[in-house]
């Protein structure tokens, strides 16, 4: 299917990030930054494992500086760029503590507001800048990719997130995969992890889809993201062979997952086992 200019269409994005996506590319200078974004431009170098976060940086820069010149045309200050509002939403939406995402100048620097206190992104965790800089390059990529859409945020994708749980907290690991299936609703995840804490947290968003017409007033439940067996899949994979843990019957997580799991609790249990004795002979 060839391309013509001026037709409307919805152009789906696939990106891969790779572990290395912590390591951001901020430029230093706005020199050489293009003026000007393609559609097709949300694909280029998508496939890349390294950080693409230079890209997104220069692309929200140019936004900003065409946000400001329409204010002034429309000579209303509330007036906001749709695309580029809705990277704004996507990085509110899975940061609840960030606000004001904004490229500053002299020193040139993409700056966030925490708590009240505005912060280079570099001076933040590296759990943040793992996640900020994949949403903010997803984000961007899709808005570019759709701009005519009222939600860019909705258009079909594919992205691959390689270890997915990368730097972050376990209480974060939790919550990930139901935060990033909620900004990017028609998005395909593929994710790798080593990580208990993402497998327990795909099995209670099964779970979620299962009771979601059950749920009353928990907002330990309320707030899980309901994901249909139909939509999963979930491997293990071993030296040797690749392991389906979907069971088919319940639409969770097989119990076979348990295994890898319990190696270092054996252990301990041998140790104990030990402990007792040793005092059991005293």
């Amino acid at each position: 299917m060839r391309y013509k200019a001026g037709t409307s269409f919805q152009l789906p994005v696939f990106s891969y990030y790779g572990v290395g996506r912590a390591l951001l590319d901020v430029p230093l200078r706005r020199r050489g930054f293009p003026k000007n974004h393609s559609r097709f431009d949300a694909l280029e170098g998508a496939l890349n494992s390294v950080t693409r976060f230079k890209s997104a940086f220069i692309w929200f820069y140019n936004k900003e500086f065409e946000e400001i010149k329409r204010q002034k045309e429309e000579r209303s200050f509330d007036y906001r760029l749709p695309e580029l509002e809705a990277v704004r939403k996507a990085i509110e939406q899975l940061f609840p503590d960030i606000s004001e995402p904004h490229i500053m100048l002299n020193p040139l620097r993409f700056a966030v507001k925490i708590d009240g206190t505005r912060l280079d992104i570099m001076q933040l965790s590296d759990g943040y800048k793992t996640m900020l800089s994949l949403v903010i390059d997803l984000a961007s990529r899709m808005a570019l990719a759709n701009p005519h859409m009222d939600n860019p945020l909705e258009a079909k994708s594919v992205v691959m997130i390689d270890e997915v749980d990368l730097h972050l907290h376990p209480e974060w690991q939790r919550r990930v995969v139901g935060d990033l299936l909620r900004v990017f609703p028609h998005t395909q995840f593929i994710l790798t992890s080593h990580s208990p804490y993402i497998v327990e947290a795909v099995n209670n968003h099964l779970m979620r889809f299962q009771v979601r017409d059950q749920i009353t007033s928990s907002s330990n439940v309320s707030n899980l993201y309901p994901l249909p067996a139909t939509d999963t899949a979930v491997y293990y994979l071993q030296k040797d062979a690749i392991e389906d843990l979907m069971d088919k019957e319940l639409g969770l997580i097989d119990n076979k997952l348990i295994h890898p799991y319990n190696v270092l609790s054996e252990a301990y249990d041998e140790m104990r086992d030990l402990q007792w004795a040793e005092r059991t002979d005293d």
